[in-house]
C-alpha cells in the first residue's frame, strides 16, 4: 500500500464541449477568480458558462485541444520514478477532472494519510494557488486524520532559474540569434488583487530579473491574457511588444514565465495572436517563443527535492 501521495496541482483543461460549460462555470463560482459573494458568483458563472462555452471551446479546437493534461500525466510518471513505489504520484485540477477534492478522498479511502501537494503555479497568486488552498482547507476539515503539506511556489528557486535558463539558452542556439531580448510574458492578474496583498507580480520580477541575469541578457516583463474591462497588471505584453519595435529591438525572446505547462495562453494567446501581431502588423524581423517541455528533468528533479526535504 502507498503510504504517501505526491498530487501536482493545476488548473486543469476541458477536454469536450461539454466539459467547456463545467470548466467556466467551476471558475467563475471559485472565490479565488472572482471575490464576490456565493450568490453572486452563483449567477455569474451560471451565465458566463452557458455564454461562452462554444465560443471559449473553438479556442481549443484551433490549438488541436489543451496539451495541459499530457504534459502534467508526463511529469506526474517521471516524478513517479524517482520517489519510488511508496509514493503514488498524480495530477489533480480546480476545474477540470480528476478534481483535487475528489482524488484526495479517493486516496484516503485506500489508506493514504499523508498528501504533499506541489503547486503548478511558480509564482503563487489569490488565483492559482489560492484556489488550490481553498480545496485543501475543504478537505482538511472534512478527512481530519490527514496531513497535508503545500508547497505553493517556487519562483526564485534555483533549479527553476537552471530550468528556464537551460530553454532559453536551446531556443537562442536553435534560433541563431546574435543579440536576443527576453520578453518575459506572464498571464495578467487584475490589479484589485495586488491591492488585497497579492504578491504575484513581485516574485513574478523576481524570477524574470534572476533567469536574465543568470544569462546575462537584457529583458523586460509584460503580463497576458486579461480577461474583461478592468485594470488588470501592467504592462500588457501587446503593448510591450510595440515598445520594443520602436525602440528597434529585432530579435526577441518570448518566454512564458508563469507556466510550466503548454496550454491556451501559450499556444493560443502568445502564439495564434501576439506573435503573429508582432510579425505581420509590427513588422519585428526575428521573434520566437520558447516552447515549454512535456517533462523536464530539472523541473522534476525540483519537485523530488520539495517532497524529500518535507519528510
Amino acid at each position: 500500500m502507498k503510504r504517501q501521495a505526491v498530487l501536482l496541482a493545476n488548473m486543469g483543461a476541458p477536454v469536450s464541449e461539454p466539459d467547456m460549460r463545467v470548466f467556466l462555470k467551476r471558475m467563475f463560482n471559485d472565490k479565488a477568480i472572482l471575490y464576490a459573494p456565493s450568490i453572486v458568483r452563483t449567477i455569474i458563472s451560471d451565465i458566463i458558462s452557458v455564454l461562452r462555452y462554444k465560443s471559449s471551446w473553438k479556442k481549443y479546437e484551433l490549438i488541436g485541444g489543451s496539451p495541459l493534461q499530457k504534459s502534467m500525466q508526463a511529469t506526474a510518471e517521471q516524478l513517479q520514478l524517482l520517489v519510488g513505489s511508496d509514493y503514488h504520484v498524480c495530477s489533480v485540477y480546480s476545474y477540470s477532472e480528476p478534481f483535487i477534492e475528489t482524488k484526495i478522498a479517493e486516496l484516503n479511502a485506500s489508506g493514504v494519510h499523508d498528501f504533499a501537494i506541489i503547486s503548478m503555479y511558480p509564482q503563487a497568486s489569490f488565483s492559482t494557488t489560492g484556489s488550490v488552498q481553498t480545496s485543501l482547507d475543504k478537505m482538511q476539515t472534512k478527512l481530519r486524520s490527514i496531513q497535508i503539506r503545500f508547497i505553493e511556489d517556487y519562483f526564485d528557486a534555483p533549479l527553476f532559474i537552471q530550468y528556464w535558463a537551460r530553454l532559453i539558452r536551446q531556443k537562442i542556439d536553435e534560433m541563431g540569434y546574435q543579440k536576443p531580448h527576453l520578453l518575459f510574458s506572464a498571464h495578467a492578474i487584475p490589479q484589485s488583487f495586488s491591492k488585497r496583498g497579492d504578491r504575484y507580480a513581485e516574485k513574478m520580477r523576481s524570477s524574470a530579473y534572476l533567469i536574465a541575469e543568470s544569462l546575462d541578457l537584457p529583458y523586460h516583463l509584460s503580463y497576458q491574457s486579461k480577461i474583461g474591462h478592468g485594470e488588470w497588471t501592467r504592462p500588457y505584453t501587446v503593448d510591450m511588444l510595440k515598445t520594443l519595435y520602436n525602440n528597434n529591438i529585432n530579435e526577441i525572446v518570448v518566454v512564458p514565465l508563469s507556466f510550466v505547462n503548454e496550454n491556451l495562453e501559450t499556444r493560443f494567446d502568445l502564439d495564434t495572436e501576439l506573435i503573429p501581431f508582432a510579425l505581420n502588423e509590427l513588422g519585428v524581423k526575428q521573434i520566437c517563443r520558447v516552447v515549454i517541455p512535456m517533462s523536464d528533468d530539472i523541473l522534476v528533479s525540483l519537485f523530488y527535492n520539495f517532497i524529500k526535504s518535507e519528510r
